[in-house]
């Protein structure tokens, strides 16, 4: 390996190493009043070396949820991509979705609504695509498994989309008495048991390992 690809590997290692804690640390405390020096601190590395890679807080912050983006669509793609049942995928979907929502804490839902709203929209219109294009070939499958009604796509989609949209929401999360895993699992139960076949609702109840149905 010569000297310029060392250096570029050092270069990614090192800016990803600053977003991903950043990641943990923004998630848990916010983001709006941890400094940059703290976050120098807490990475015992100069200031000036996380300036290097983003010129500010407002960039460093863009950067994790780009990555935190990037990380979700995997996870999604593995999941709708997988050879499993539709109703399976859909509970698996439901779980990861509860993991996602439990890494926020209110300070950082309340920062990104209130100091980065273009950001909040930014995350908005990535899960509202990514979300009708994985419902939409769900509900495809699982009604040629005989495990959903033949009810259309064109109007099931979008109530599932809506729904998750309005929990999923900084608004929704810090108004409501509801935690996400509750209201999650009374928005889900109405779905799904309006849309599953006698054999469906088996398969997912059986199925599924979410802790929304744990608690």
């Amino acid at each position: 390996m010569n000297k310029k690809l060392k250096n570029n590997e050092k270069w990614k290692e090192e800016k990803q190493k600053i977003i991903r804690y950043a990641r943990d640390k923004y998630f848990k405390e916010g983001f709006f009043k941890a400094s940059m020096d703290s976050l120098a601190a807490d990475l015992r590395m100069s200031k000036k070396t996380i300036y290097k890679y983003f010129p500010g807080k407002e960039k460093l912050v863009e950067e994790v949820i780009s990555d935190f983006m990037n990380s979700i669509k995997e996870k999604i793609d593995e999941i709708f991509c997988s050879k499993k049942d539709a109703v399976t995928k859909v509970a698996e979907f439901i779980e990861l979705i509860g993991n996602i929502i439990s890494q926020f804490s209110e300070n950082w839902l309340k920062d990104l609504k209130i100091h980065t709203p273009a950001l909040w929209i930014k995350i908005d219109s990535f899960r509202t695509k990514k979300i009708t294009a994985a419902i939409s070939g769900i509900i495809e499958q699982g009604r040629a498994e005989k495990l959903f009604l033949d009810y259309p796509a064109e109007i099931i989609v979008p109530i599932f989309v809506a729904s998750i949209r309005t929990i999923v929401n900084p608004d929704f999360l810090l108004n409501n008495k509801f935690s996400y895993n509750q209201a999650a699992k009374i928005c889900i139960e109405i779905l799904i048991n309006g849309i599953l076949t006698e054999k469906g609702k088996v398969i997912f109840y059986k199925s599924n390992r979410s802790t929304l149905w744990k608690s």
